[in-house]
């Protein structure tokens, strides 16, 4: 009769398996374990169990997973299968001290009150203020007082009372995880680390508050202490995935995307199917400037989990950022039917499309002392970007000395490769020219070698060349430079080099330095000095130059600039006064 019974059991679980294989694929292991322990702490321990074995099928190596697991089979009074679930979780992480409480509970109700008391007073050695170890212990002291009391009476006393399945109210602990987990998902990172702190308190040394922690740290940019939170939990438990992952986070909000890129593809190789591990390996392709690349994962981990709103969205960021706008709303709008209430998708979709067109028109006017007429300096460019990262654009220019006029055309392109790295190159000409150069060839590269977030970084490191031809002579500039940002990239300070020689060789060199605030989001300045050599009319002059000037985004469309410098040289003085505006559409 059992072994009908158990066959029975078989038929039905591998029935129950095929019903829900779909939805099990559909899920990920840190989405079932979520719902899992939410299941339990709400009493529904039927549900967290059959969530929780999901969860384990696809990450059978989860510590968390287990110990939760564990629970849940204890409060359905199933010793055996908790007992199997809590020791494999300390076969993972040995010091896993919520797995050692979880046997301690199991060796009370059993009446090895020897072993319950050793394991729990195991427990409170590694946590001094758990307050359920401390409640065990004392329970542990009560029975053992009345059984030595009169365990005769005791049992008869029992046998009188109708047995009676107990209903525990949520810990205290399980009640402040909740709230921590909602201020959190809310995104009140302020508050749910102080409560997330509450909770540690009760538990210390407790990996998932731990991980939670540095989560929310790194949410407010405090990264240093977000490390700490991280590398304690891994002390704990050294196989703890969530933290490890915690680290690859960490890794890029810092800007480190060579070190994440080592984490992460440490960590697939041990878990090559771990879909968190697989989203992260997709942002940072994203983040190294390959959304093609990051396309591809997306797409992949959709084929296994095609309601995964994570990957959606990422899927949705790739296809932006290769210039795809339409096909990124598509996805985000998948994403928003799964996660309606997501703050974080509706911004994305109310992001208007980008602007690929934008146009520039400026003029300067300088004041010459020596009675010199006005120079005046007036130009109009336009460009546009067919995708991401690439740009070609063309300008007129119409400049004014001496009663002369020339008047200059020149096309230009940009093109990103990376993020670390872009070139430009400039072609020019000017029919007819007076004073301007009658062809000029130029370009240059900037590379980010040192990208860090915050306080520090990141640096530029750039290069430009440029080589004019005029009527009598040619001339030939090289000018390097470096410029490193503080604070978030609200000030950059920037050191160049000038290089100048004519086809006569004679050469001239100079430097200039420049600084550059970003006061809000939408303000900025700049300030700076250059002693360098000036090309006029083919002839290198020596100059020394204090300029300024302002940048207002005034809207998303429009930005106004405008500038003023103050020119030395031999023959005179010169006050440069300009205005500009730049319109995206």
């Amino acid at each position: 009769m059992k072994g009908r019974r158990c066959l029975t059991q078989i038929l039905l679980s591998g029935l129950l398996v095929i019903a829900t294989g779909e939805q099990v694929l559909a899920q990920t292991a840190e989405e079932l374990y979520r719902e899992g322990t939410a299941a339990r702490i709400e009493q529904r321990f039927e549900d967290a169990v059959s969530l929780l074995e999901r969860a384990k099928t696809l990450d059978p190596d989860n510590a968390d997973v287990l110990v939760q697991l564990g629970f849940a089979r204890l409060a359905l009074a199933n010793n055996v299968a908790a007992r199997q679930a809590f020791e494999q979780a300390l076969e993972i992480a040995p010091s896993y001290e919520d797995a050692r409480f979880g046997l301690a509970q199991i060796a009370f109700r059993s009446g090895d009150l020897a072993e319950a008391s050793r394991l729990a007073e195991t427990v409170l050695a590694a946590q001094p203020n758990n307050s359920e170890a401390m409640q065990l212990l004392a329970s542990i002291a009560a029975a053992e007082k009345a059984k030595q009391a009169g365990p005769a009476a005791a049992q008869a006393d029992t046998d009188k009372r109708p047995i009676q399945r107990a209903k525990p109210e949520p810990s205290v602990l399980a009640t402040t995880l909740e709230r921590a987990q909602k201020l959190r998902d809310e995104g009140r990172f302020a508050e749910a680390e102080a409560s997330y702190r509450e909770a540690l308190a009760l538990s210390p040394g407790n990996a998932d508050v731990l991980v939670a922690l540095g989560l929310v740290a790194g949410y407010q940019q405090n990264f240093n202490e977000a490390e700490g939170f991280f590398r304690a939990a891994l002390e704990r438990a050294p196989d703890y995935l969530d933290a490890r992952l915690g680290l690859v986070r960490l890794a890029m909000w810092r800007g480190d995307l060579a070190g994440a890129r080592w984490l992460v593809d440490a960590i697939a190789a041990q878990h090559p199917v771990n879909t968190e591990t697989q989203l992260l390996a997709a942002r940072i392709s994203l983040q190294e400037g390959e959304p093609r690349a990051a396309e591809a994962q997306f797409q992949a981990i959709l084929e296994r989990e095609p309601d995964s709103s994570e990957a959606l969205v990422g899927l949705g960021d790739a296809q932006r950022a290769r210039g795809d706008d339409r096909a990124a709303r598509t996805s985000y709008g998948k994403a928003l039917a799964i996660e309606p209430s997501t703050m974080d998708i509706q911004q994305r979709l109310a992001q208007p499309p980008p602007k690929k067109w934008r146009a520039g028109i400026g003029t300067e006017i300088s004041e010459l002392s020596g009675g010199i007429s006005p120079w005046t300096d007036s130009s109009f460019g336009i460009s546009y970007t067919p995708q991401p990262g690439t740009t070609i654009g063309a300008r007129t220019r119409v400049a004014t000395r001496y009663g002369e006029t020339d008047v200059q055309i020149e096309a230009r392109i940009d093109h990103a490769f990376s993020q670390d790295l872009s070139a430009y190159g400039i072609v020019a000409g000017t029919p007819g020219a007076d004073f301007l150069a009658r062809l000029s060839v130029g370009g240059g590269a900037s590379w980010r070698p040192y990208a860090a977030a915050g306080l520090w970084g990141p640096l530029i490191l750039t290069l430009d060349g440029r080589h004019d031809v005029f009527d009598d002579t040619s001339v030939t500039t090289l000018s390097p430079a470096a410029q490193y940002f503080f604070f978030d990239e609200r000030l950059g300070l920037q050191v160049r080099w000038i290089h100048s020689v004519n086809d006569e060789g004679t050469s001239a060199n100079g430097y200039a330095v420049r600084a550059d605030v970003a006061a809000t989001d939408r303000l900025r300045f700049l300030a700076g000095y250059s002693d360098a050599p000036e090309i006029s009319e083919g002839t290198l002059i020596d100059t020394r130059t204090v300029f300024t000037g302002i940048s207002l985004d005034v809207s998303e469309w429009l930005t106004v600039q405008a500038n003023y410098a103050h020119e030395h040289r031999e023959a005179f003085d010169r006050n440069i006064f300009a205005l500009g505006l730049a319109v995206r559409f």
